[in-house]
C-alpha cells in the first residue's frame, strides 16, 4: 500500500511539473514573437529573415518582429540567455559553428534548441573588381607573381574559410582585413580598397550585372538553374563547395510542442508560392527541413568544419 502510494504521489509531481510546459504549448503564440537576426540589416540573413517572417506571421496568427544586431556573437547570446518561452527566435546561419570552432565564443547554434532549417543557400561565390582584373585567371596570375590581394573577412564565418580555402588552393598569401558583413565589403570593393570577398550571389547580382563585380565561381557542386553562365569551382579545378546553412533555433530547454509550432508555421509559409518567388529574387530556392534533420544537418555542419580548425586560427 506504501509503494502504491510513493508511486502515486510520483505520477502526480510529474503531471504538475509539466503542466505549466503544457498548459503554455496550448495557447502559444498569444503574443508576438522577436526574431534576432544576428547581422545587420541590408544582407541576405537579413532578407531572408524579413520574407520568411512576412510569410509566417499568416500562419501564426501574431506579429514576427525583426531585431537585427551587430554580430553572430551578440545574436546567439541574447537568445540563449532569453526566457525559453517561445517568443524569441534566433535566425541566423552555420557560420555560428565557425566562429564556436575558433575560439571567437563559447556558444553556437548546438548550444541552443535547433527549430529548423528553411534555406540551405547553394550560391556562395567569390567575387572581384571588374576595373582591376579580367577574370579567374588573372587574379590568380597576378596573385601568384606577389601582388597584395586584400581579402576582406569577418574572422570565424563562412567569409573567412572561403577566402582561406581559395587562398591555399591557387598557394596565394592573401592580406586579410577585418570586416561585418557584405554591405560593408560591397562598398569597400567599390572603393578600391579590397580586391576579393564572399557573398551570396542574390547579394552582388546587380553588381555584377553593372559590370562592377566578377564572380570567380559558385561554390556549390553543380552550376545554379537561376545564373547557369556562371561555372562552379570545381570545374575550374578547384575543390571548394560551402552551402549557406540558414535556421531558426530557440533558447536551451525550449518545449518541443512550441518548436513544432514555429517550425509548422515555417514548412506551411515555405510552400507559399509567393514565398517562393520572394526568395528567387535572390536566387535561392527554400526548402524545409523538420527540428530533427535540421539538427543532424548541423551536426554534421559543425563535423565537417571542425577539419578547418587550424586554418581558421591561423596555424
Amino acid at each position: 500500500m506504501k509503494k502504491t502510494l510513493i508511486r502515486i504521489l510520483a505520477v502526480a509531481l510529474i503531471l504538475a511539473c509539466m503542466m505549466p510546459v503544457t498548459a503554455l504549448a496550448e495557447k502559444y503564440p498569444d503574443g508576438a514573437i522577436d526574431i534576432v537576426v544576428s547581422a545587420k540589416a541590408g544582407g541576405d540573413t537579413d532578407a531572408y529573415a524579413r520574407i520568411l517572417a512576412e510569410y509566417m506571421k499568416d500562419e501564426l496568427g501574431v506579429p514576427l518582429n525583426i531585431n537585427n544586431k551587430n554580430s553572430a556573437i551578440e545574436g546567439t547570446r541574447e537568445v540563449f540567455n532569453a526566457e525559453n518561452d517561445g517568443y524569441v527566435v534566433e535566425f541566423f546561419h552555420a557560420s555560428s559553428l565557425l566562429t564556436q570552432i575558433c575560439g571567437k565564443t563559447d556558444i553556437g547554434a548546438l548550444d541552443q534548441t535547433v527549430c529548423c532549417v528553411p534555406v540551405v543557400d547553394a550560391t556562395s561565390t567569390l567575387v572581384i573588381p571588374a576595373k582591376k582584373f579580367s577574370g579567374i585567371d588573372d587574379f590568380i596570375a597576378r596573385a601568384l607573381a606577389g601582388e597584395e590581394i586584400i581579402a576582406s573577412v569577418n574572422q570565424g564565418s563562412y567569409a573567412h574559410l572561403a577566402c582561406l580555402l581559395f587562398e591555399k588552393a591557387i598557394g596565394a598569401n592573401f592580406k586579410y582585413v577585418d570586416s561585418q558583413n557584405a554591405s560593408e565589403r560591397i562598398t569597400d570593393m567599390l572603393a578600391g580598397r579590397i580586391d576579393i570577398f564572399f557573398s551570396q550571389y542574390g547579394s552582388i547580382s546587380q553588381y555584377i550585372e553593372s559590370g562592377d563585380f566578377l564572380s570567380l565561381g559558385v561554390m556549390s557542386e553543380e552550376r545554379n538553374a537561376f545564373f547557369p553562365d556562371v561555372p562552379t569551382f570545381k570545374e575550374q579545378g578547384y575543390d571548394i563547395t560551402m552551402d549557406k546553412i540558414f535556421y531558426f533555433a530557440f533558447p536551451p530547454e525550449t518545449d518541443a510542442e512550441i518548436v513544432n509550432i514555429f517550425a509548422d508555421a515555417c514548412e506551411k509559409a515555405i510552400e507559399n508560392p509567393a514565398c517562393k518567388e520572394a526568395f528567387a529574387v535572390y536566387f535561392v530556392e527554400p526548402s524545409y527541413n523538420n527540428p530533427e534533420a535540421s539538427l543532424t544537418m548541423l551536426q554534421n555542419a559543425y563535423e565537417d568544419y571542425k577539419q578547418f580548425e587550424d586554418v581558421l586560427k591561423g596555424n
